[in-house]
């Protein structure tokens, strides 16, 4: 049957899809624990940075509560240290419930317990110091692990539509059947020999199994089916053009793709960089404020608004980091970077 031969042929592709299927579950795994961890470690970091926040505020409220006492200065000023700090420990709230999602997402997606004790090492910036900000010109859809699996599903649908086809063609198949029955009346006497008298007076014993077979040859000439076989044969033509068809979209697709990464990418960068100079500038800021509200020159109003922009402009720069690290791992998805 030419079917049989084709499917050899078949074979072999279909041993590189299950290889590359396996790959492409490989790769998908790998880059959302990188993704997953990313988003893990900023809200640690998040978490980590409001606490210390705390701290010094809480301190700076104790110290003004001595000053208000001493009649040094207003209650009002007292009062917006304790809302801040009231606000703070909300906030702080917050991000330690998110944190804790974030960690249990990892360890999902890592296929571990969500009690499991795991712990974060590189820190965000450490991570952000290993990105190469270059943007690779030249994208080759060859590089994608989707590339080969669809290449290889066109030859299968090849194949296919040779199978069909090969329905038009005779088919010869050989086959055997050898067997033994036993010649007896009870199940008792089937291990045992009975006497066989011949024509010439001889007697012997003999086993009561008798050996029969059977060997032949069957030829199978298609001669009219009313046109089922071609329109089988149609059938797998058109499945086999719509895998192309599907194999010129994900070419048109991946060149997108790499193009709306590499511009989220370049995006992410520069958010990260005025980000940055917006902590370094509310930093300066706070620093200045407070100073100026211990030598009594200053209002708790500015000190409070000065430290809250400084505390969104940071929570701001470690997600202007995340989403950096997140577009670099997307564009190197996209490139098909294993």
């Amino acid at each position: 049957d030419g079917r049989y031969f084709i499917g050899l042929k078949a074979t072999r592709d279909f041993t590189t899809t299950a290889r590359l299927t396996k790959d492409l579950s490989d790769q998908e795994v790998k880059y959302n624990i990188i993704k997953s961890y990313y988003q893990a470690q900023a809200a640690s970091e998040s978490k980590t940075y409001l606490t210390e926040v705390k701290d010094l505020l809480l301190k700076l409220t104790n110290d003004t509560r001595k000053i208000y006492k001493e009649g040094l200065i207003e209650e009002l000023d007292v009062n917006r240290l304790e809302l801040a700090l009231t606000n703070l420990e909300n906030q702080i709230n917050t991000t330690n419930q998110l944190a804790d999602v974030a960690l249990a997402n990892m360890k999902f997606q890592m296929g571990l317990n969500l009690g499991d004790a795991i712990i974060l090492t590189e820190s965000i910036s450490v991570l952000r110091d290993k990105v190469d900000p270059q943007i690779v010109k030249e994208f080759k859809p060859t590089q994608r692990i989707e590339y080969e699996l669809l290449e290889t599903a066109i030859r299968i649908r090849g194949y296919d539509v040779q199978q069909r086809r090969s329905g038009h063609f005779p088919s010869l198949v050989g086959f055997l059947n050898y067997g033994w029955q036993a010649q007896v009346n009870n199940f008792t006497e089937f291990g045992k020999k009975r006497e066989v008298t011949y024509p010439d007076g001889d007697v012997q014993r003999k086993s009561p199994w008798f050996q029969s077979g059977l060997v032949g040859l069957k030829l199978s000439i298609p001669i009219f089916d009313s046109g089922g076989r071609m329109a089988n044969v149609q059938q797998g033509k058109l499945d086999e053009q719509k895998q192309k068809n599907d194999f010129d979209n994900f070419q048109r697709a991946a060149a997108l793709q790499v193009q709306s990464s590499q511009a989220f990418f370049t995006q992410a960068i520069n958010e990260e960089f005025y980000t940055k100079k917006s902590v370094e500038l509310s930093e300066k800021i706070f620093k200045t404020s407070n100073v100026k509200f211990k030598e009594g020159i200053g209002n708790s109003f500015e000190l409070v608004q000065a430290q809250q922009d400084l505390i969104q402009n940071k929570l701001k720069y470690i997600q202007a980091q995340l989403s950096l690290l997140s577009t670099k791992a997307d564009m190197d998805k996209a490139l098909g970077v294993r």
